[in-house]
């Protein structure tokens, strides 16, 4: 399912976030009147494959619950780096968010100035993630250029060791509650 959309500002930003923790809650619940019925096999054989599990963006519709934690955590990654360019680069709004496979940037400027990748990894080094969307972002003809990325326990902020190229990097809010 393709999800590309534009966010005007920090209110819609909080409406996507909202919906995002209402999935979560869901399937919190599922989880809990799950696992006092089913044996371990079954209630990890649901979890993998449906049967526990919500689109991150809509609580109606079911999804693994290993899908739903992978696109919940890219998802949140892409509304904290929201967050930073509505409150740095108010200006350039509104910016066209694509999700998952849609096309593009991860964010993009309405008006083509600024393009970013996101993504949420457990490691810097994870199939050379940090790597990729910079080289990824350097293709855009935009202006301003961002990678942002949510790894556990990283100094949130402006990554300057990581920077090349003009591209801004970012560590994002986040992973830090482990």
């Amino acid at each position: 399912m393709l999800k590309s959309f534009t966010v005007k500002d920090i209110e819609e930003l909080k409406q996507l976030e909202q919906k995002l923790y209402e999935s979560m809650d869901k399937t919190l619940s599922q989880i809990s009147s799950e696992i006092t019925s089913n044996s371990s096999q079954t209630l990890f054989s649901k979890m993998k494959f449906g049967g526990i599990g919500f689109d991150p963006l809509d609580s109606k519709r079911e999804l693994n619950i290993v899908e739903q934690i992978n696109q919940s955590f890219t998802y949140l990654a892409s509304f904290y780096a929201l967050e930073i360019l509505f409150t740095e680069y108010q200006e350039l709004a509104p910016f066209r968010l694509n999700l998952g496979t849609a096309p593009g940037s991860d964010i993009e400027s309405e008006c083509g100035e600024l393009a970013a990748e996101v993504f949420a990894a457990v490691a810097p080094t994870s199939n050379q993630k940090l790597k990729k969307d910079i080289n990824k972002v350097l293709e855009t003809n935009a202006k301003l250029k961002f990678v942002f990325f949510m790894y556990p326990n990283f100094k949130l902020g402006r990554q300057l060791k990581f920077e090349r190229d003009d591209v801004v990097i970012w560590a994002l809010k986040g992973a830090n509650i482990l």
